[in-house]
């Protein structure tokens, strides 16, 4: 009787093995991997049990990564993240260093080794989702006294003050807006037609032939409870439907309960939960953070 041999299963193309592992964030494209280990091979560190990616994007870094478990996350990510650090820089990614994580469960293991590297969480989010899009044509002029129209470059500066004021923390620069008005994203500012003012912004840009995405949406606190973000989210899922797409998903904080009751009224469903890291690269402002992690650990004197 022929001895039966053991099939190995585990893909040898590094991206397709990643994709297979149980804790990971793979946001990149097969083709953006490919291309971003051949310009800049020292942003991708391969281990047998983990991978780690540094892609540069509009500003900050966006840390992707595969583990097979979370123990081999805990093993393995504190040296190879201490490889990557050299290779960037404050000048590719002067908003610093942004990480993902969607497995719920591996929080208690995750959470001690990014705070102990200088991570910060910056907010807990949902996905929502739309599968039916709304066949009205977009009308630019969303509500009496204002329109929407096209950004222009002029507008970074307003674009990236109405992010600073309408989020706790805020990824957008004027050079951050500028660079990704030029990579082709939707950017659209609404105007208060008297005063020729941006008082809100949206961006806007397809993940597939099929899905749409608004990657961001604000409203100047001054502008809000007027009905505009509703009016803003309603022209771009007509915008969506006109060009094709099928579906629209929007990531939002855990804690807006207002954006999510009005998500909710347009039809959207919630679906997948992560939380967001924010690290920085500047030595001066990761210092700061791991000084104020050392005195947040409060000593007990045990009474007896």
């Amino acid at each position: 009787m022929k001895q039966l041999k053991r099939l190995d299963v585990t893909p040898r193309d590094p991206y397709k093995r990643a994709l297979k592992e149980r804790l990971r964030h793979i946001a990149l494209s097969a083709e953006a991997f490919e291309e971003l280990q051949r310009n800049q091979p020292g942003h991708v560190l391969i281990e047998d049990d983990g991978m780690l990616i540094a892609q540069p994007y509009q500003g900050m870094i966006a840390l992707q990564y595969a583990f097979p478990t979370s123990d081999s996350f805990v093993r393995l990510f504190p040296d190879m993240f201490e490889r990557l650090l050299p290779t960037l820089t404050l000048d590719e990614a002067p908003m610093g260093i942004r990480m993902r994580l969607t497995d719920a469960p591996s929080r208690p293991y995750v959470d001690p080794i990014l705070i102990a590297h200088a991570f910060e969480v910056s907010r807990d989010w949902v996905r929502m989702e739309l599968h039916e899009l709304p066949g009205d044509a977009p009308a630019d002029a969303i509500a009496d006294g204002f329109m929407l129209r096209e950004a222009r470059v002029e507008d970074a500066k307003a674009i990236a003050e109405l992010d600073a004021v309408a989020f706790p923390i805020s990824w957008l620069t004027p050079d951050v807006v500028r660079d990704a008005g030029e990579q082709g994203p939707a950017f659209r500012v609404l105007e208060d037609t008297k005063s020729a003012r941006a008082v809100g912004f949206f961006r806007l840009r397809k993940e597939s032939p099929s899905e749409g995405h608004i990657s961001d949406i604000a409203v100047h606190p001054d502008y809000q409870r007027r009905g505009l973000g509703e009016a803003m989210m309603r022209w771009a899922l007509a915008r969506f439907h006109e060009d094709g797409q099928r579906t629209v998903a929007l990531t939002v904080s855990t804690n807006n309960r207002a954006a999510i009751a009005l998500y909710r009224k347009l039809g959207f469903t919630a679906g997948e939960t992560g939380i967001d890291y924010r690290r920085p690269i500047d030595e001066d402002e990761v210092r700061q953070i791991l000084e104020k992690n050392r005195a947040s650990h409060i000593t007990v004197r045990k009474r007896y």
